[in-house]
């Protein structure tokens, strides 16, 4: 499905604000409300739009400690290994990786000790070469 610039700016102020009314959407990019509807209902009946979500502030998310676990593996295994982690429950985020390193994985734990541990059990899965730890001290900027 192609997109022309009106869907792009639509997913641009959705982005920015997934509750923004069709009637204002309407109104900063010069349509009619009915026709932003249609479009929206469009993108997200082809999966272009796959949901909204409320993004916590750092105030309002669980206490710990946010990391990221960057992981070698012993040759292209990422399709087995990310099964295995999606079953941790502090991790929040895997992703596969082109370079040095074959998956970034983010993380959060109640504290620098279970931190260890989770570390430690990524560790020990067969595939995994190597694991380096890197808490996260100051985020500057998220958006999402």
């Amino acid at each position: 499905m192609a997109l022309d610039e009106l869907d792009g700016r639509i997913l641009a102020l959705l982005e920015a604000n997934g509750r923004e009314s069709a009637t204002k959407l309407a109104a900063k990019v010069g349509l009619s409300r009915s026709a932003v509807q249609e479009r929206v209902a469009r993108l997200e009946r082809d999966g272009v739009i796959q949901g909204y979500t409320v993004r916590l502030g750092e105030v309002a998310r669980a206490p710990g400690v946010v990391a990221y676990l960057t992981v070698k593996l012993s040759g292209p295994v990422c399709p087995r290994v990310a099964p295995l982690l999606r079953d941790l429950p502090e991790v929040l985020r895997i992703e596969s990786l082109a370079g040095d390193v074959d998956m970034l994985i983010r993380v959060r734990a109640p504290d620098l000790e279970a931190l260890s541990a989770l570390r430690e059990r990524v560790a020990r899965i067969p595939e995994v070469r190597a694991v380096t730890t890197a808490p996260v001290l100051t985020v500057h900027l998220d958006r999402g």
